[in-house]
C-alpha cells in the first residue's frame, strides 16, 4: 500500500491492544515452529510478501525476496514441516522481538498495523543471523472477533542485499 492510499484512510477507535496481541501471538507461533497454526492466521485471500528494494510499491513491478499467496504459503509450511528439510539441518531457533506497534489506518473491516521487529536466528555450527525492519500487517475482522492476515509485508532494512537461504518466516 502506498502513502497516498494510506492518507485516504481514517483510523477509528479500534483497540490497538487487540491488534498488538494478535501480531505478538503470530510471532510466538513462528518462534515455536507452529507452522500450521501460523498458516491458519492468513485469510483465504491472504499474502506474505518481502520486497527486494526499499519503497517497492507492488510485487508485480519488481522482483521480491518472496511473495506467497495462500496456496504457495501452504507449500512453504509443508516444506518447513518435512522431516528431511536439508536447509534446516540442524534446526534453527529463532526469537522475534516486536516494538512500536501502531494502527496506521482503517478501511471498512481491515486495519493496517505497523510494527518494528528484530529476529535472531541461531543454529548449531552456523553464525547467528540478525534480521530487522518494519512489518505492515493488513488485518481483517472475520466475524465473532476473529482476525486474519490479509497481507503481511516485511520490509527488511537490508532487503537489497544477498541472503543465503531464507528459510525461516519473519
Amino acid at each position: 500500500m502506498n502513502a497516498a492510499t494510506i492518507a485516504k484512510l481514517a483510523p477509528t477507535d479500534v483497540p490497538v491492544s487487540q491488534l498488538r496481541d494478535f501480531i505478538e501471538h503470530e510471532a510466538v507461533l513462528l518462534d515455536e515452529r507452529r507452522w500450521e497454526e501460523w498458516y491458519q492466521l492468513f485469510a483465504d485471500d491472504g499474502a506474505y510478501w518481502a520486497p527486494a528494494r526499499h519503497g517497492q510499491e507492488h510485487w508485480l513491478t519488481h522482483v521480491s525476496l518472496f511473495y506467497d499467496d495462500k496456496h504457495t504459503l501452504k507449500t512453504r509450511v509443508t516444506r518447513l514441516q518435512h522431516p528431511q528439510l536439508h536447509c534446516q539441518e540442524p534446526i534453527s531457533h529463532c526469537v522475534r522481538v516486536l516494538s512500536s506497534t501502531r494502527l496506521e489506518a482503517v478501511e471498512q473491516d481491515e486495519h493496517l498495523v505497523s510494527s518494528r521487529f528484530v529476529m535472531l536466528e541461531d543454529r548449531v555450527g552456523a553464525p547467528q543471523r540478525v534480521f530487522g525492519g518494519r512489518v505492515l500487517h493488513r488485518l481483517r475482522h472475520e466475524g465473532q472477533g476473529r482476525l486474519s492476515i490479509v497481507q503481511k509485508r516485511v520490509e527488511l532494512t537490508n532487503c537489497d542485499q544477498t541472503f543465503p537461504m531464507l528459510t525461516q518466516p519473519f
